[in-house]
């Protein structure tokens, strides 16, 4: 019988906030963001609306949104909306892409198909 072998930083999820040189306020992502990682994602969009007009988030660092995941980011847009904060997924990864036009989402989240 053999063990489960220990998490790789790659089942997690690290969200790393900056703002870019034309002043944009970036959110990067790097990981997967899963039932288990989700609400990290959903709080630091959370933190930042009351100060923010706009938030880019860069999901070039995320291959992986389970079920619970995508509706926790939904979430996320829809409460910075509702303050007058509008989230904008950038350089999606090709499998989250087709996640979110699979679920017809991409146009919800206004995401640039050349990102």
């Amino acid at each position: 019988m053999t063990a489960n072998p220990p998490p790789t930083p790659q089942d997690g999820l690290t969200v790393d906030f900056f703002v870019d040189a034309g002043g944009a306020p970036t959110l990067v992502c790097r990981g997967r963001i899963t039932v288990e990682t989700a609400n990290l994602f959903k709080a630091k969009v959370k933190s930042l609306t009351t100060e923010h007009k706009y938030i880019l988030a860069d999901l070039s660092g995320v291959d992986f949104v389970d079920s619970f995941g995508l509706g926790q980011v939904l979430a996320a847009y829809l409460s910075a909306r509702a303050v007058g904060c509008e989230v904008k997924l950038i350089k999606v990864h090709p499998r989250v892409r087709d996640l979110l036009n699979l679920s017809r989402l991409a146009s919800v989240f206004e995401e640039d198909a050349a990102s």
